[in-house]
């Protein structure tokens, strides 16, 4: 997909705004949303708002029933929670007790102050060893409320809820914690959390081969072949997606 985006090279990221069915382009593609919805705007966030806004402008909703994020791993939700600052929402259910307690999830996640705010996963069959990196983690069934480590390898949590829980308890629980969470979180600068991540050794595995393909020769460039696509590479610290 990011080959695909990019014109046959890879990177660690890749911008274009699609329409509501996800299949025609609605932009051209670059490495940021500035690159793709800054024209006119500058690279400022008010005029990229004001671009996305005026493509948004010609979709209207049409309802219909909200869908559950989920990830394809806890590792991966956990990454992507440290790397974007939000708490991570993990249901440790069999697929019988999900069903029961989909409708009220999906009605707490269109609220208008826990929409967009939280990341949600549900626990697979490849997820048996969640536990061994989150403190405080317990096995029995439960709606957990994580805040993610640094580099996105570990967690604590923060509360633990029944999954027969009311709407209210747990949108209270949620934004009780996440006023805790937001007010001793220190906004990771790029630069120097990256750096960070490279001196204590910091690695995030993935089927993805680490590293990038500027030259889209198709292999991953080696590091330090200045004037063949290799350039510094990027990703590590938690930054992976």
């Amino acid at each position: 997909m990011v080959r695909s985006l990019l014109n046959g090279s890879y990177a660690n990221t890749a911008f274009c705004i699609f329409d509501p069915q996800g299949k025609q382009r609605l932009t051209r593609s670059g490495r940021s949303p500035s690159q793709v919805a800054g024209r006119g705007g500058g690279d400022s966030n008010d005029g990229i708002i004001r671009a996305m806004n005026g493509i948004a402008s010609a979709y209207s909703a049409i309802g219909g029933e909200a869908e559950l994020q989920d990830f394809l791993s806890f590792g991966q939700a956990l990454n992507v929670a440290s790397a974007d600052q939000r708490l991570l929402i993990f249901v440790n259910a069999d697929k019988t007790a999900v069903e029961e307690i989909s409708p009220t999830l999906k009605e707490l996640f269109v609220d208008e102050e826990i929409i967009g705010r939280f990341h949600l996963d549900f626990v697979g069959e490849e997820d048996e060893k969640w536990r061994k990196s989150i403190k405080g983690a317990k096995s029995n069934p439960a709606i957990n409320i994580i805040r993610a480590g640094k580099f996105g390898l570990d967690g604590v949590v923060m509360s633990q809820l029944p999954l027969d829980s009311s709407l209210d308890e747990l949108k209270t629980t949620l934004l009780a914690d996440n006023e805790k969470f937001s007010s001793s979180e220190q906004r990771k600068e790029y630069a120097d959390h990256v750096m960070e991540g490279k001196r204590k050794g910091i690695k995030y595995e993935s089927e993805i081969p680490y590293g990038e393909d500027r030259n889209g020769d198709g292999e991953i460039d080696q590091r330090g072949r200045r004037g063949q696509g290799g350039g510094r590479p990027r990703g590590r610290g938690g930054r992976r997606r």
